[in-house]
């Protein structure tokens, strides 16, 4: 039964027991009155002081009236009203008297539902209205920050100030704050703390790889800015390592929370713990700015022509959808070139123009070029491009690709307009004008105009019972070249592929069916010609997978013919520079060419032999095929052999007897195999820290006249040190074309490297030469690339 008292009045009067506590309600259970009216015990016990605005409830308690202390254990509840307090304890003690409550055991304090904090062995003074605990404690703010004091701490509910000799802020981006003899005031989100050090997450600045930590003797942080004093930052990982990569000591470190710069005023760049470069001041964006205005890595180096000279480029963000790249490259002796690049966005494309002034001393130089794709609201796909230059060698001679995004080449120019449409999932169009510009060229014949290229295909639906599918393709081109050459072409295939069809013997067959009609009109100064051609042709293919398998292997055999004919005479391309291989020996258009077929009739017959592992891993592959036509075709091309009764025998290999080696043949032999027309080999050999590769090229007799060899090798010294080694020799000239050797030292936050380059070719004004190259990059901040050093 519960019982109200109302110790006030009511209680007085039926069990003559004054508790001296006139503002107190309780309500409970089981009420027991020991020690001479001195003690109540009771259960389930509710308890309000409405002149404090105090509620407290338990599953037990004590009342001890000479102390006027209220003891309650099991599930307790400590309501504050006025402070919008609450508590929740195993066990606590409040007394009246002194305003006080203590708990014991763990204890959970909700404030105001702004900040959550657990700890145990709590006490809380009313009066001063101060909060401490000697004991590990943690606190939750609304924000989603974490405060954990390691051993003890205060908080004073009228200032929201933390006092915590040891404490660690986990902000909620996950960086862990480190802090001892800290204060921090919650209100103004205000931290100040000596021996200071954070903890960035990983991939805080980009790389997951990373352990970025920052250290500071003294520090202060508010809402606005946070300070340290005696800073050393780095994001290298120290696991195991006795000191970073590199590091960064500075007198004063300021993260501009508006502005959202990192500031750091007197600093070190320390690499291995040895001083290497003193900045006064600089500055970059915090990680949460992926675009800011301000100076980029400065780039120096040197040439033969110019001189020494230094690159500080600055980007400047315009806008949300817009910036702009300022590159000026100044000479030791005063010439200079005055690079930029502008990029912007819009709604459904990007723009990108790359443009600069130079000043030689002499005469001034200037580019401009420029790139614009995107998509049309009825989803069409366009580029445009536009590429130009005042000199023919100021590209070359500057090396301006290396320092711009958008010049790929620079002897042509090529300045472009081009549409793609996917009318259906059957339709597909393409355009394009296109104007280039030869700059090795000195006269007019330089420019070639193509306006327009055009290519059309579709997909021509038909009745299944046609076993197959039938192709529609237009294409065509006129173009302007050599100064008074002009040519206007106009090609339509119409092309039909059957499905495969099956012999009872086991043999698969397919067969493809071409009519081209191929309209052109070329005019030279001496001549205009006009000529409309209807070719046919046909192929037929059949070929018989065999298989047989062992214990350890599967071994595949597939014999495989091929017959061709076509009633048409070729066009004359003896001369066309194409070669016969495996993988065009057996295709319809093996002239690689769109206006014409291939004249006559011919059998094409290989055989393909193939050996598996029981695991699916391809040990051997071997194929070999050649060509035979029922006469000489003097109008095909020379170096196919297809214009000869029978073709070079092509082949290639392909070989994997261990997991750390492969081998690879591309072949192409005399009718007799007496001589050898083409050879590519590579080898890759890949034993974990080593790898290499080596390739080797030979084209003789009718094919070409070359020899060469190359090199690429990479040895792992350990996790971090790696050295590289590529070479190109001509074994026709004995002559070798290039080598580099490299040397890297690589780790999560810091990459070095020095490349020793050699070239002994010449292209124009570029001379041979020897260079010695240095880069140094921190990451994921900046990085040290002078352009190579030339040297004697």
């Amino acid at each position: 039964m519960k019982t109200k008292f109302f110790l006030y009045s009511v209680f007085f009067l039926l069990i003559n027991f004054n508790l001296f506590a006139d503002d107190i309600e309780i309500y409970a259970d089981n009420i027991k009155i020991l020690d001479n009216n001195k003690i109540i015990k009771s259960i389930n016990t509710k308890a309000t002081i409405k002149e404090k605005k105090l509620f407290i409830e338990g599953n037990n308690s004590v009342y001890d009236k000479n102390k006027q202390e209220i003891s309650l254990s099991g599930d307790v509840i400590f309501s504050d009203k006025i402070k919008n307090l609450k508590i929740n304890s195993e066990e606590a003690i409040y007394n009246q008297i002194i305003d006080t409550l203590t708990t014991k055991g763990v204890t959970k304090i909700i404030i105001e539902n702004k900040y959550e904090i657990l700890s145990k062995n709590m006490f809380y003074d009313r009066v001063s209205q101060d909060i401490f605990s000697n004991y590990e404690t943690t606190i939750y703010d609304n924000q989603g920050n974490i405060y954990n004091m390691e051993d003890s701490f205060k908080l004073n509910l009228n200032t929201e100030v933390i006092s915590s000799k040891k404490v660690n802020v986990i902000d909620n981006k996950n960086n862990i704050y480190f802090f001892e003899n800290s204060k921090i005031d919650l209100i103004n989100k205000e931290i100040l703390g000596k021996e200071l050090k954070i903890e960035f997450v990983d991939n805080y600045f980009g790389n997951s790889d990373n352990d970025p930590i920052l250290k500071g003797r003294a520090a202060t942080s508010n809402n606005k800015e946070t300070k340290i004093y005696k800073t050393v930052f780095t994001t290298c990982n120290t696991e195991n390592k006795t000191c970073p990569g590199w590091q960064l000591e500075t007198e004063e470190f300021t993260h501009d929370k508006i502005k959202k710069t990192f500031n750091y005023k007197n600093s070190w760049l320390k690499i291995f713990d040895r001083n290497i470069f003193y900045f006064p001041f600089f500055s970059h964006p915090d990680p949460s700015v992926k675009r800011k205005s301000g100076f980029l890595p400065a780039t120096y180096g040197s040439s033969n022509n110019y001189g020494s000279w230094v690159n500080i480029p600055y980007f400047k963000a315009i806008d949300l959808d817009k910036d702009f790249t300022f590159k000026p490259r100044l000479y030791l002796d005063d010439k200079f070139i005055l690079q930029s690049e502008y990029r912007q966005a819009f709604e459904n494309s990007n723009l990108i123009a790359d443009f600069s002034y130079n000043n030689d001393g002499k005469n001034t130089n200037s580019h401009f070029f420029t790139k614009s794709n995107g998509k049309t609201k009825k989803g069409s796909e366009y580029e445009f491009k536009y590429q130009s230059v005042s000199n023919d060698e100021y590209l070359k001679l500057h090396n301006l690709s290396n320092s711009s995004n958008i010049i790929n080449n620079e002897s042509l120019l090529t300045s472009e307009l081009s549409f793609k449409k996917r009318i259906d999932d059957d339709t597909f169009l393409k355009s394009n004008f296109i104007v280039y510009e030869d700059l090795s060229i000195r006269d007019s014949d330089r420019y070639r105009y193509i306006l327009p290229n055009f290519d059309f295909n579709k997909k021509v639906n038909i009745d299944k019972i046609y076993n197959g599918n039938f192709f529609f393709n237009s294409s065509g081109y006129q173009q302007n070249f050599n100064t008074n050459n002009y040519e206007a072409i106009i090609t339509n295939d119409f092309l039909f592929n059957s499905n495969n069809f099956i012999s009872k013997n086991g043999v698969k067959n397919n067969y493809q069916f071409l009519i081209k009609h191929d309209n052109s009109f070329t005019s030279t100064p001496t001549d205009d010609k006009d000529s409309t051609d209807l070719y046919q042709s046909i192929l037929f293919r059949s070929e018989l997978p065999l298989i047989k398998k062992t214990d350890s292997f599967n071994n595949y055999l597939k014999p495989i013919f091929v017959t061709r004919y076509s009633p048409n005479n070729s066009k004359n391309i003896a001369d066309k520079d194409l070669r016969l291989t495996y993988d065009n020996i057996f295709s319809l258009n093996r002239i690689g060419s769109n206006r014409n077929v291939e004249e006559g009739g011919s059998i094409s017959l290989g055989i393909e032999y193939d050996i598996d592992d029981k695991q699916n891993n391809n040990i051997l592959n071997f194929k070999l095929a050649n060509s035979i036509s029922d006469k000489k075709r003097n109008n095909l091309p020379r170096k196919t052999k297809l214009d000869q009764k029978r073709s070079d025998i092509v082949g290639k290999l392909k070989l994997k007897p261990i997991q750390q080696l492969d081998f690879n043949y591309n072949f192409s032999y005399d009718r007799d195999f007496k001589n050898s027309n083409y050879q590519s080999i590579s080898t890759n050999l890949d034993f974990g820290n080593l790898q290499s590769n080596f390739n080797y090229l030979s084209e003789d007799n009718e094919i070409g006249n070359a020899e060469t060899i190359s090199n690429s090798t990479s040895y792992n010294l350990n996790d971090e040190n790696i050295i590289k080694f590529n070479a190109t020799k001509n074994l026709k000239t004995d002559f070798t074309e290039f080598y580099k050797f490299t040397y890297q030292y690589k780790t999560d936050c810091l990459i070095a490297s020095i490349d020793y380059n050699k070239k002994f070719y010449k292209d124009g004004n570029i001379q041979p030469d020897k260079s010695l190259l240095f880069y140094l990059k921190f990451i994921p901040f900046a990085e040290l690339r002078p352009q190579a050093t030339e040297f004697k």
